[in-house]
């Protein structure tokens, strides 16, 4: 099945077949065979093999077509789109208006990176959230300016709570 991948900053063009108690996964047309283990019904756990070394990556699903991706100590949300959905969404995309920044994940507030009036660009780090004992950066999906902050450093937040508004970019 060929899906879209969307990061903050990426969009890579992702192919998953399965090949007995293995996937095969070809991202923009490099192919790796990828070991699944599901780890309860949000977070599963994903090994593959490149030059000999193992890479282990935990993913943890946000919401219905959102993932949030361990590699190391690094973190990524990505939202996985069928090639339908991507082109939907890019024309959701280029509409103006104001962007929210929500909390994936429940968590504790660490650090709040903006203020009210800063003017901050697509993938910069907005708020830092810890969630099962990882900081978590949550970056701007898009430019713009701070328009409000609904939390503080300490603040315990549930899923889908709107941490921070952004006004859209003038482009007129």
């Amino acid at each position: 099945m060929k899906w879209i991948v969307k990061g903050a900053t990426v969009t890579r063009e992702v192919e998953v077949e399965r090949e007995g108690d293995h996937f095969v996964v070809s991202v923009d047309g490099v192919s790796r065979v990828v070991d699944y283990i599901p780890l309860d019904r949000t977070i599963a756990s994903l090994r593959y093999l490149n030059n000999g070394n193992s890479f282990h990556i935990t993913a943890y699903r946000e919401a219905k077509r959102s993932f949030r991706v361990a590699v190391g100590e690094r973190e990524f949300t990505w939202d996985v789109l069928t090639p339908v959905e991507a082109v939907a969404s890019e024309a959701r995309g280029a509409s103006v208006g104001a962007a929210r920044i929500t909390a994936p994940i429940p968590g504790k507030v660490v650090k709040v990176n903006v203020a009210p009036g800063d003017q901050v660009e697509q993938g910069q780090s907005v708020v830092v959230l810890e969630a099962m004992k990882m900081e978590n950066e949550l970056e701007a999906e898009r430019s713009g300016k701070v328009a409000a902050i609904h939390v503080a450093a300490g603040d315990t937040v549930d899923t889908g709570t709107v941490l921070v508004e952004l006004e859209a970019e003038d482009h007129g």
